[in-house]
């Protein structure tokens, strides 16, 4: 009997410790059919679709890291939403108790948001694993780090990371866009029968791979061109220190 109530309370225990290493978050908010939508994480997830409803609904689910020697509690990080209607800002954080000091611990956060097909969606994380779908505004994606896939941009790009794996398919180039990479891998496709300015600046331990007729010129600092494709029209800006671009014709 001594034996079994053991059991029972270290089982018990057990569960308390599971329970506690998970937090969920849900929230709704209003948001204009185009209005502007900014996230502002460190690590996790992050999926981003577009709906036909003028709110943005945010679900996040916080896990413990328990990798390190030293365990953040889930309950030490706040998912802060304000805002609404024009624009809605979402934002986690670890300052509760200073835990920005164990960053090798800080719990994951893992986002699935919905929003307006027409919103403006601006991202800025560290090291999560991203996906935007359907978003018809304007993007600004901004990792050290993470990986991402951003499907179906219809409008600018605005595109940053040090070190990420990133791939984003355009449905349609129409606004000028930029993509700066210091060393990591950026993957763009772009309509065939897109007309565009292509201007690139590399340094020599960049690469670029386009599947548009163009002519790379390359020198011992680099390669730094303007060509128009298809005729010429939006800007497509690449720049990179020593990643690896890839542009294909979809």
């Amino acid at each position: 009997m001594v034996h079994m109530r053991m059991r029972f309370a270290l089982v018990f225990a057990a569960s308390l410790l599971s329970a506690a290493d998970v937090k969920n978050f849900s929230k709704t908010v209003p948001l204009d059919a185009n209005g502007r939508f900014s996230l502002d994480t460190y690590k996790g997830s992050i999926r981003i679709s577009a709906w036909d409803r003028p709110q943005v609904d945010v679900e996040a689910r916080i896990v413990a890291d328990t990798s390190g020697s030293f365990v953040v509690p889930v309950e030490d990080v706040e998912i802060r939403v304000e805002g609404g209607g024009a624009s809605a800002r979402v934002k986690t954080d670890y300052r509760k108790r200073g835990s920005l000091f164990h960053e090798g611990s800080l719990p994951f956060v893992h986002y699935t948001i919905r929003l307006p097909r027409g919103a403006s969606v601006q991202v800025k994380d560290y090291k999560s694993e991203s996906e935007i779908a359907g978003v018809e505004g304007d993007v600004e994606f901004e990792t050290y780090k993470g990986t991402a896939r951003l499907d179906g941009l219809r409008r600018t790009l605005h595109l940053s990371t040090y070190k990420g794996d990133i791939r984003a398919i355009f449905a349609a180039f129409t606004a000028a866009s930029r993509v700066d990479t210091y060393k990591g891998t950026v993957d763009l496709s772009v309509p065939r029968n897109a007309s565009f300015d292509l201007e690139a600046d590399l340094e020599r331990r960049a690469t670029l791979d386009c599947a548009f007729p163009v002519t790379i010129r390359s020198s011992r600092e680099g390669s730094r061109f303007r060509t128009g494709v298809n005729g010429g029209g939006a800007e497509l800006r690449v720049s990179s220190y020593r990643g690896d671009i890839r542009l294909r014709a979809q």
